[in-house]
């Protein structure tokens, strides 16, 4: 088996064939490298393309239908090599580390990559279809910048998802507004790991036993790239930390820390960058030593940046009782944090029988492990938010995000052929439907109106028919039942029989 560094491509313009030996010792022949994709085409007799979704950076992205996705969620987004890149034989090589780094990454702030494949024409990554805009385009909506209580649940959403990726030895290398998305519910996902690099692989390349050269594709973005980077030094999180900082500063003050100049221009300069108004001294400190030209002057981590940063929290907040949530599903897994009642097989059971599996559709227990693990994530950051009153993103995150905790247990149920796995999950989505319900009740204590408080029960009673929920709804009912009934969720579950009125 080769290294997962030892590529070697070859380009012959006289064949106009492009060959990638690839990790798994084979080899990935694209004729015609020219060819561009059309609408209508259909790759693997699997992927529909429908339009092109835009176009930056190494490639071209696709809205694709997959015909062997479920019916109510059927799209994808396809990444193929676009332009100049197409020619480039180191371009082929960072599309393939990026669907490798980020098929490994499973967090709800690193957009999800399902596959990396090719054809005869295209080399292609398969990736989650995400409805919204990029952080840049945030940032040119706001000009004057904003808040940061306005801004916070991005520049964390942002700072987590990089966290995550440096506990998994990998640094960005290239992060920047246009490579985060804000979906439409409010969910950050980092984008685009084609030049990421290894910790381990950042040793290999100080001592010259590495083949590939991300550098070599002039993929570096100087506006967000530190000194260290520009001097030619091995990757570190701090670079990330640099650039995670120029983003929080301009989404305070919508403009570059220092105006859009790279960091080696600022350091010869000796430029400062302004104080952004509003921020307390802590957080001005914080924010300014992640722009430091040196490393060492830097927080240690990002999550130490964020908590430097962090608006001060009130007083009786739950979230140390959250972060103890999140070392419990870690360290003991779903099953032990389940808090389920004698009497629950009987509504596990049935959940069974509301998403049964296809038989057609059997994913592998490594997959399931995956859709697992995403569960436990979703599930903590969307307690959070409730903990935190930020109940819209806590739907997104629980139930009707493009990624949520529901649709991985949901994936699980419908696409795993193990008994306990399946049991396992049924129990997530229990546990899921009452962590709904509570965050009915706080919203409720906080003075929330029923119609949004009948949005959260009704959403919940879709996934499963828990007797407190029910319980509920006849409470919200008999408070305003006119506004009960304007809510879509409530109409259908009533429509359907599932609920009497």
């Amino acid at each position: 088996m080769a290294d997962d560094n030892d590529e070697t491509i070859v380009n012959n313009p006289d064949e106009d064939l492009t060959v990638v030996n690839d990790d798994d010792e084979t080899r990935i022949v694209v004729r015609d490298t020219n060819r561009v994709l059309q609408v209508g085409e259909i790759i693997r007799e699997r992927f529909v393309v429908e339009m092109m979704l835009g176009e930056g950076g190494m490639g071209q992205v696709f809205l694709a239908v997959d015909r062997q996705a479920e019916k109510s969620n059927p799209y994808v987004a396809l990444k193929l090599l676009g332009g100049d890149f197409k020619e480039h034989p180191q371009a082929f090589a960072a599309l393939r580390r990026e669907a490798m780094q980020s098929r490994r990454l499973t967090h709800p702030n690193i957009v999800a990559v399902y596959d990396f494949d090719r054809t005869e024409h295209h080399v292609y990554m398969v990736m989650e279809y995400l409805k919204g805009n990029s952080l840049d385009t945030f940032i040119a909506n706001n000009p004057q910048g904003a808040s940061l209580e306005t801004v916070w649940p991005l520049i964390k959403g942002c700072g987590e998802g990089l966290d995550y990726v440096h506990k998994q030895q990998i640094v960005h290398a290239d992060f920047k507004p246009s490579n985060v998305f804000l979906t439409e519910n409010g969910e950050v996902k980092v984008l685009d790991l084609g030049i990421a690099r290894t910790l381990d692989e950042s040793q290999a390349a100080s001592s010259g036993t590495t083949r590939f050269d991300p550098d070599a594709l002039g993929a570096l973005t100087p506006q967000y790239a530190s000194c260290e980077m520009f001097e030619g030094l091995s990757p570190s999180p701090q670079d990330d930390l640099y650039a995670l900082a120029c983003v929080a500063y301009e989404l305070l003050t919508g403009k570059h820390p220092y105006d859009r100049k790279a960091a080696v221009e600022a350091r010869a300069k000796a430029l400062e960058p302004e104080r952004p108004p509003g921020l307390k001294s802590r957080q001005w400190k914080t924010l300014k030593a992640g722009l430091a030209m040196g490393r060492s002057d830097r927080p240690e981590t990002v999550q130490a940046f964020l908590d430097g940063l962090s608006p001060e929290r009130k007083s009786g907040s739950p979230l140390p009782w959250i972060a103890l949530t999140a070392v419990v599903l870690i360290a003991a897994g779903i099953q032990a944090f389940l808090q389920l009642r004698v009497d629950d097989d009987e509504l596990i059971g049935a959940i069974m029988e509301q998403y049964p599996i296809e038989l057609d559709e059997v994913a592998a227990a490594e997959r399931m492990k995956l859709y697992q693990d995403m569960a436990a994530q979703f599930m903590t950051l969307g307690q959070r938010a409730i903990a935190e009153g930020q109940y819209d993103r806590a739907s997104g995150l629980l139930l009707k995000g493009p990624s949520s905790a529901f649709k991985s247990y949901r994936e699980i149920l419908t696409r795993s052929d193990d008994t306990t796995t399946r049991w396992n999950a049924a129990a997530g989505v229990l546990e899921l439907v009452r962590v709904l319900d509570n965050a009915g009740a706080e919203m409720s204590l906080a003075g929330v109106g029923v119609a949004e408080r009948a949005e959260v029960v009704c959403a919940a009673l879709k996934v499963a028919r828990e007797p407190t929920l029910q319980e509920r709804f006849a409470a919200l009912l008999d408070e305003s039942r006119e506004a009960v009934l304007e809510v879509g969720d409530c109409r259908d579950l009533i429509d359907s029989g599932r609920l009497e009125t």
